[in-house]
């Protein structure tokens, strides 16, 4: 009995080997559409407590579509739909992405709500229109390497830059071992961040230490240290204003503070003296 259903079984495959040969398509799959894969493409994406990540994902061809233009709207939906944990994309098919055809999808993701527009030009720079400019008292921050950039809606900044600043005027040092920036300025107010923590925390002369926290940890790009602006201005009694138009931070004295600075030049001369800020 056993043998005869195997043979009938044997014989329905073969039947419908037949009819698959005859006909190409199965019945009831008349529309179904085969896909493929035709690239692939790595982010470097954030985790929610700032730790960084890569992955690679496959892009599928789609039947109504050319191969580029399927590759097109993937990456440039990385950009648009506002998909907040992918940090930027770093290579299509393995080739670093300012490489390709595709390097205005290149650059740090700054993410605003999905109304970015890409011009067909691939010699048009789109990503330097976006640039961050701070300001400290009125006076531009210049940023000699790592610029400002923007992580889930937050500006972070090389520390060295503002701490060390004439009109803010913070001595840092950096802690290689705990991973950590201490930074104290003129009045003793000590502020103290760690690389990858959320948490950080503020000291003043006489006082006991608060804690803190930021929706966005410090992490370390290109070898500099990067710090959440609004967290490390305000802790140290600075106005932290942003103009959305115009993509500029200005960072002003809050009124009543009377700190004790030094003169340009002497401020100059003492960090010149040493420090271990990173």
């Amino acid at each position: 009995m056993k043998k005869s259903i195997g043979v009938l079984m044997l014989a329905f495959v073969l039947l419908l080997t037949v009819s698959v040969g005859t006909f190409a398509v199965l019945p009831g799959y008349e529309d179904y559409k085969t896909q493929y894969k035709i690239a692939d493409y790595t982010i470097e994406f954030l985790e929610y407590y700032g730790a960084r990540g890569t992955a690679t994902f496959a892009i599928n061809n789609d039947p109504d579509l050319t191969n580029d233009e399927v590759i097109e709207e993937v990456l440039k939906g990385c950009w648009t739909m506002n998909e907040t944990y992918i940090y930027q994309i770093t290579h299509v098919n393995g080739i670093p992405i300012e490489q390709t055809k595709w390097a205005k999808y290149g650059g740090v993701i700054q993410h605003v709500g999905g109304n970015y527009e890409f011009s067909d030009d691939p010699q048009e720079q789109v990503l330097e229109q976006k640039e961050v400019t701070v300001f400290i008292n009125g006076k531009q921050i210049i940023f000699p390497d790592q610029k400002p950039i923007i992580i889930r809606g937050r500006t972070m900044v090389p520390m060295r830059a503002i701490f060390e600043h004439v009109d803010i005027q913070a001595e840092v040092k950096w802690n290689d071992t705990e991973r950590t920036v201490i930074a104290t300025d003129r009045s003793g107010k000590t502020i103290v961040f760690r690389i990858d923590d959320e948490n950080y925390r503020v000291q003043e002369k006489g006082k006991e230490s608060e804690f803190k926290s930021t929706d966005v940890a410090p992490i370390i790009e290109n070898g500099r240290t990067l710090l959440p602006l609004r967290a490390l201005s305000e802790s140290l009694d600075f106005k932290v204003d942003w103009i959305d138009k115009e993509r500029k931070v200005e960072i002003t004295e809050n009124e009543g503070k009377n700190r004790r600075l030094l003169s340009p030049e002497r401020w100059q001369k003492y960090l010149k003296k040493g420090g271990n800020a990173k």
